[in-house]
């Protein structure tokens, strides 16, 4: 079963052309990686399928709901990670996650339940901004997860987090892969994607190179790792 769809997707910030006509599915429970440098437009993509901005022309479909006509609908189904994600500094790791479930018209039993699911119940008292940078961001997965959603989007859910924490993220993402979720992934960590990923598509200047398997795109360029086969497929096309 295809969640997310999508098809000849353009948009422009500023009359900079930011996205050129992308077009990818993601299915029902695997998860899906959009790879590239920054600026390349996974953080575009993610805003338009997220209902935070409007596509410039394409056809995009959430579980059939159109994007941005039937968004009030979609953003009940969708949980968000964003890259930038700050949270509330004052308040607990539980009065966060309770906002969210708020928002998200989740309930009392489903935050604790996202609390445990993410061993957080030692800190579930201690304020947002004396967390250290893994520990804020499983709260922010928290958050995304209280309500339920049937997709989850990951904005670089790793940046700037210690090789242990990385790793903590990682078992999070496997354990909702597990629970059948639709995970949309974006990231620059090829070892990341390499490791995670069902399938990955892989984004440059706005335009989509390659739709494959992280093992495809190896063999295709006979080499032992997908950051090696990405940094191949970049040559090939007259990039460094």
């Amino acid at each position: 079963m295809i969640t997310i769809s999508v098809e000849d997707l353009w948009k422009s910030y500023k009359e900079k052309e930011v996205l050129k006509g992308i077009s990818f599915s993601v299915n029902e429970g695997e998860i899906f990686s959009l790879l590239g440098p920054n600026g390349a437009g996974k953080t575009t993509t993610i805003k338009v399928l997220s209902c935070v901005s409007k596509p410039d022309r394409g056809k995009i479909e959430i579980l059939g709901m159109k994007v941005p006509e039937e968004c009030n609908k979609i953003r009940k189904i969708v949980g968000i990670v964003p890259q930038d994600f700050q949270g509330f500094s004052d308040l607990s790791v539980r009065e966060n996650v309770e906002y969210f479930a708020s928002i998200y018209e989740g309930d009392k039993s489903q935050v604790n339940g996202v609390i445990e699911e993410l061993d957080l119940e030692e800190y579930k008292n201690t304020k947002f901004k004396k967390l250290s940078g893994g520990l804020k961001r499983r709260v922010a997965i928290a958050c995304a997860l209280v309500g339920n959603p049937k997709i989850v989007y990951l904005d670089e859910p790793t940046v700037g987090l210690d090789p242990k924490a990385r790793r903590n993220v990682w078992d999070i993402m496997r354990k909702l892969k597990d629970r059948k979720l639709t995970v949309l992934l974006t990231t620059h960590y090829l070892d990341e994607a390499q490791k995670l990923s069902d399938r990955i598509a892989i984004i440059y200047s706005g335009k989509i190179l390659r739709l494959s398997t992280p093992e495809s795109l190896m063999k295709e360029f006979e080499k032992p790792t997908l950051e090696e086969a990405y940094l191949a497929l970049l040559e090939s096309i007259g990039e460094e």
